[in-house]
């Protein structure tokens, strides 16, 4: 095996949410154990998950959105997308990667234009069940496509030659926890309620109204971890305080995976990453699909889950207090419906997602 020093680089282009962020990285590392050198090109957005990722360069790059951006905007957005392109192209001369990776989203549209447009190698990976709008335009240059689930909709029809059914990657830490049970006590009911990497204001509101109208002698064991935005700590911690409820309330949990696994019941929203991690671990869920995206990507994952009787799925805009409420108490009341949600998960679980994706790379650089 040649010496690291004289591999050579693989581009990986992610950012957005802590979910793209979160696969990259887990890619990321399995290409590095396979002795190549990576260079991570991604956005400021998710620059507070970027301590532990495993690069050897990071390069922070300027990118935004068309997606909900009126006319007014949208040279200001061209102008940070172009800026974005024309620093992707100095790295990717300085560096000279033999093949560039996407995890879609905006902050991989540049770079893995400026890596086409040098004559570089590009792969791009789909996360959710439907094709974003970056993803569905990079298809048509694309040297190899990987979805992370099976049935992925492309937008737009397009003939590729070398599409994929590869698996999500997700984190190490949530891999080893694979073959873990956690044993349900009833007098020690773990509820784990978090919205995605940026949090969720609705969960906020939605799970204290709803915690109300379980039974006394639920409510009294009940241990709940939340991810919330930073303004709406204050808010939870008082009420689960002033109602003697054990709490772990934190904008943002470094230990998530250890959380996930000490779990009971997991609410959460639907992103193709948080699915994937709740596949691996086999947890009971409810989800809550972000409603009135442009894509309706979490709409469709979940959904998917639904399908297959892995997961309970709610309609944010036909969810109230009362009806959630009864949905925690069937989960917690009946131990054969969480045993067969914990059981259909599983079967989308792919934790060797990671290795599956770095053998394509491999395969792609030739």
């Amino acid at each position: 095996m040649k010496n690291k020093k004289n591999k050579p680089y693989i581009m990986i282009a992610a950012g957005g949410s802590g979910g793209h962020l979160f696969s990259a990285d887990a890619v990321s590392n399995e290409l590095r154990k396979r002795n190549y050198r990576i260079i991570l090109l991604t956005d400021k957005r998710v620059k507070r998950f970027l301590d532990n990722f495993k690069a050897d360069k990071i390069i922070l790059v300027p990118s935004d959105t068309f997606t909900n951006k009126g006319f007014i905007k949208w040279p200001q957005v061209a102008f940070k997308l172009l800026l974005g392109f024309f620093i992707s192209l100095f790295w990717i001369i300085l560096t000279r990667p033999i093949l560039s990776i996407g995890f879609g989203g905006y902050p991989s549209l540049s770079p893995l234009l400026a890596s086409k447009l040098l004559g570089r190698k590009i792969i791009i990976h789909e996360q959710n069940t439907v094709f974003g709008r970056a993803n569905n335009f990079l298809c048509s240059f694309a040297d190899g496509v990987s979805n992370g689930f099976k049935n992925t909709r492309i937008k737009v029809h397009k003939n590729i030659s070398n599409h994929n059914f590869l698996g999500n990657p997700v984190r190490e830490e949530i891999v080893k926890y694979k073959d873990e049970k956690k044993i349900f006590d009833k007098r020690d009911i773990n509820i784990l309620i978090f919205g995605g990497s940026h949090g969720a204001s609705f969960l906020t509101e939605l799970i204290t109204r709803s915690l109300n109208y379980l039974p006394s002698e639920i409510f009294q064991n009940l241990n709940i971890i939340q991810q919330c935005r930073k303004e709406d700590i204050n808010f939870l911690t008082d009420y689960f305080s002033k109602n003697n409820i054990r709490h772990n309330v934190s904008e943002f949990f470094y230990d998530l995976p250890k959380l996930i696994i000490q779990s009971d019941i997991v609410i959460s929203r639907a992103g193709a990453s948080t699915l994937s991690e709740m596949a691996i671990c086999g947890k009971p869920c409810i989800f809550i699909p972000l409603p009135n995206t442009l894509d309706g990507d979490q709409e469709h994952n979940a959904r998917n889950f639904e399908l297959a009787n892995a997961a309970i799925v709610c309609d944010q805009n036909n969810l109230n207090p009362q009806s959630l409420s009864k949905k925690i108490l069937e989960l917690i009341s009946d131990s054969n419906k969480r045993e067969k949600l914990s059981k259909n998960i599983k079967s989308f679980g792919m934790p060797n997602a990671s290795s599956n994706i770095a053998d394509f790379a491999e395969e792609v650089i030739g």
